[in-house]
């Protein structure tokens, strides 16, 4: 029941946290910079954007297997942080590939992938407090009978 408790409360702060994360995306969008990595480090970063992404995602189903809320929760905000990098490295991109020519193509392309970013979170959020409510007011009418 304890692990539940906190299952839901990291749903809550995720869910928090995605209002953060939508006027970040709100500034990202309206100030239309990025960020400017120096040499090739910008190729380092896509590579461990990638990679935490895909490493997230799998653990995500990996552990989702065992039944264990404390796991899960880990991993699902590990898979948050991953979409944030892959918003990130988006970002730099944009800025160092992209054409100074096109501000509406870089407010678009930021505008939808931070507002993906956010839903995605938003259901990640949105569906551990929904299953976490669920099973403990399972358990506690079975605790009652």
């Amino acid at each position: 029941m304890m692990e539940l408790r906190r299952y839901r409360l990291c749903g809550g702060v995720l869910l928090l946290m995605n209002i953060a994360l939508a006027v970040i995306v709100a500034f990202m969008v309206h100030q239309n910079q990025g960020y400017e990595y120096p040499g090739t480090l910008i190729y380092v970063m896509a590579a461990y954007s990638f990679y935490a992404v895909i490493s997230a995602a799998v653990s995500v189903v990996k552990f989702r297997r065992y039944r264990n809320p404390i796991l899960s929760a880990a991993k699902v905000i590990s898979l948050a942080a991953a979409m944030v990098s892959i918003l990130s490295l988006e970002t730099a991109m944009l800025a160092q590939f992209g054409n100074d020519d096109t501000p509406f193509f870089r407010k678009a392309m930021t505008g939808a992938t931070g507002g993906g970013v956010c839903v995605i979170v938003l259901g990640m959020a949105a569906y551990m407090l929904a299953t976490s409510t669920k099973e403990i007011k399972k358990l506690a009418n079975h605790s009652r009978e």
